[in-house]
């Protein structure tokens, strides 16, 4: 596999070289003088030998020959920038335009180092003078010109600079922190990820040239010593760029030169939790994965969407961002995400929160402040997703942020840096998110189904609906259920076996909630006399017997289990808190329990099959001497009174 860190810092290598050709065959002639000519050719092989000494000792005599050698000043600021001696490479740039000040990718290379060093009004003036000099007396497009790419690039670091200024007011309160030595070592680490939970954190990491995938527990004193990934999925091969998905129980990844369709090819392994292990991977088949290089795969919390980065035809240039559905047992042609986030460079590394439509993305398209920067982009109403909006100064830095993980709750997001002051090579960091980068906040449920009997886990069917909308957003049949929730909803939750009481429960989070996610043992009934059940979706406004339109869906449950089972008679019976009169609530009760045996009514149901009946406040099932004790008390139940 193609080391992700190693080819950073390779690329980075290749271009400081074709930069400098660049410049060799577009900037200005040769020089006239054969010995700085000549002086300037064994400068440029030195450099590329990496004796950047040797270098910067013929470009001296290059300069003495010729003073007005442009390439060989550019070239001695190149040198000087790699050496970080600022104050040289500042005078070897602004020696190229005094030698040449004509050439325009002279004044390019002048805003970009200033931007580099922060400077970010001086190279907005040097971006000025770049724009002017076409209309210079004497300039030739052909010798003095640049390319389309490189005026691209110009307007990108206006854009940059114009954003840095800005985002320098706004570092505050970033409170970056490295996730400290349990986590980072002197070895690479890199591609974070979490359970929705955030009990459960997996990395990359690079031990000698070996990637494999390490796990970490959160305990009471913060984050486990990280061991590798227990299971098959580790081999003496690499793997790399995880994405975990949200329940936990699988894992998507990337693989390079090995079983697979192309270069690198997009596998998953899933969890046992019986033995604690990661199973052997397996590849996500041709339709995601082709001849050319397909990887960084990130997966929706739902584990039906997959974007991923891919070199494939059909792209903008460089790596493109894709995205595929899964849906009748297979995963889509991919889509390209379009030219809103993808560019002529390298569009990498999603990262698809659990809100499913906020996007943290790297690239080197965009405006930024280095090499890869981080992104965020929002999906729209219509599929399409917004314009991309750097993460800002303090974020991202000169060099590489690549990989990226934001918390269920969009407080607190994870990345990867090679910046200053870690614990050797890139280290994996914590930072908290400010305005306008956060995600929309998401709530959870998840649980098991059992026999009430037995306790033994069993398959259901599963539907978990949003009332609000009437949308269907979990369907399953399986002993195990998880989905998101998102605050301000109304979600119904109903299991169904054969032989069986459904099961129904209603989560409505809230903000506030996210804290206390959904955690819910479905245990089933047998159908038997007097077994009864809450019906936890049938809905009334306060002290009226009106069903509401929420109510239908459970009242369509209970529908076809009358229907099914056409020797099941059924109590319905009302129940209310001990706000108001005795005589009130029994009353409001009995109304309630006969909104639903009227509507059974009228779908077909023989009226001799069920009673309706009003207990008012006299059976409670929890305390009235709390809002949510009432709440509970509140309700409709549904009793079997005869079943053959």
């Amino acid at each position: 596999m193609v080391r992700f860190w190693i080819k950073v810092t390779q690329m980075k290598y290749k271009w400081l070289f074709l930069i400098v050709f660049f410049w060799s065959a577009m900037v200005s002639a040769q020089s006239s003088n054969p010995k700085a000519q000549k002086c300037f050719d064994d400068a440029f092989n030195q450099y590329n030998l990496g004796n950047e000494d040797k270098a910067l000792k013929l470009l001296a005599t290059a300069v003495k020959k010729d003073p007005k050698f442009s390439d060989a000043y550019s070239l001695q600021g190149l040198i000087y920038e790699g050496k970080k001696d600022s104050a040289n490479a500042l005078i070897s740039y602004r020696n190229a335009i005094s030698a040449d000040p004509l050439a325009q990718v002279n004044y390019f290379t002048l805003a970009k180092y200033y931007f580099d060093l922060e400077r970010y009004e001086d190279a907005v003036a040097i971006l000025d003078q770049f724009d002017k000099v076409p209309n210079a007396e004497g300039f030739n497009p052909k010798k003095h010109g640049v390319r389309d790419r490189t005026k691209e690039g110009a307007a990108r670091l206006r854009e940059s600079c114009t954003m840095a200024i800005e985002d320098t007011k706004n570092m505050a309160g970033l409170n970056i922190q490295n996730m400290g030595p349990n986590i980072n070592t002197g070895d690479y680490e890199y591609w974070p990820g979490m359970t929705i939970d955030g009990k459960i954190f997996i990395f990359t990491k690079n031990l000698d040239g070996q990637e494999d995938f390490y796990i970490s527990y959160l305990n009471d004193s913060g984050w486990g010593k990280a061991i590798p990934l227990p299971g098959k999925i580790n081999t003496i091969e690499n793997e790399g760029t995880t994405s975990v998905s949200a329940d936990g129980r699988f894992i998507f990844f990337t693989v390079c030169n090995q079983d697979g369709f192309g270069s690198c090819d997009l596998f998953y392994s899933a969890f046992n939790s019986k033995n604690n292990s990661w199973s052997k991977r397996m590849n996500l088949g041709e339709n995601l994965n082709t001849a050319g290089w397909d990887a960084q795969p990130a997966i929706s919390a739902d584990g039906r969407t997959i974007i991923f980065a891919s070199n494939r035809p059909g792209g903008y240039g460089g790596k493109d961002l894709w995205m595929s559905r899964f849906s009748n047992g297979k995963w889509s042609k991919p889509e390209n995400l379009g030219n809103t986030i993808n560019t002529t460079e390298d569009d990498e590394a999603p990262y698809l929160h659990y809100d499913g439509k906020t996007m943290y993305f790297s690239s080197m398209g965009h405006a930024g402040y280095g090499e890869h920067d981080l992104f965020i982009s929002r999906k729209n109403t219509d599929g399409t997703w917004s314009k991309p909006i750097n993460m800002g100064k303090g974020i991202n830095t000169i060099g590489d942020e690549i990989g990226m993980y934001v918390d269920r709750k969009g407080s607190k997001a994870y990345f990867v840096s090679t910046r200053a002051g870690g614990f050797g090579g890139p280290d994996i960091y914590s930072f908290d998110l400010g305005k306008g980068k956060k995600p929309e906040a998401v709530s959870f449920v998840r649980g098991n189904v059992y026999d009430n009997v037995t306790k033994q886990e069993i398959s259901g069917k599963i539907e978990i609906i949003d009332l609000n909308s009437n949308t269907v957003i979990l369907t399953d049949v399986a002993p195990y259920f998880f989905t998101t929730l998102t605050p301000g909803g109304n979600y119904a939750l109903n299991v169904y076996s054969d032989g069986y009481l459904f099961y129904s429960a209603n989560f409505q989070p809230t903000v506030g909630s996210v804290d206390s996610p959904y955690i819910v043992d479905a245990y089933l009934l047998k159908l038997q006399t007097d077994v009864k059940t809450v019906l936890k979706n049938i809905f009334f406004d306060v002290d009226k017997f009106e069903l509401k339109k929420e109510s239908f869906t459970e009242l369509e449950n209970l529908l076809q289990l009358m229907q099914k089972n056409p020797t099941m008679k059924v109590e319905i019976s009302g129940h209310t808190d001990n706000t108001g009169s005795e005589e009130h609530n029994k009353e409001l009760s009995e109304n309630r329990a006969k909104s639903v045996q009227q509507y059974l009514i009228s779908k077909g149901i023989d009226a001799n099959r069920l009673v309706a009946k009003g207990y008012g406040a006299s059976q409670p099932i929890a305390t009235n001497a709390t809002e949510e004790g009432k709440a509970l008390n509140r309700r409709i139940e549904m009793k079997i009174v005869a079943i053959k």
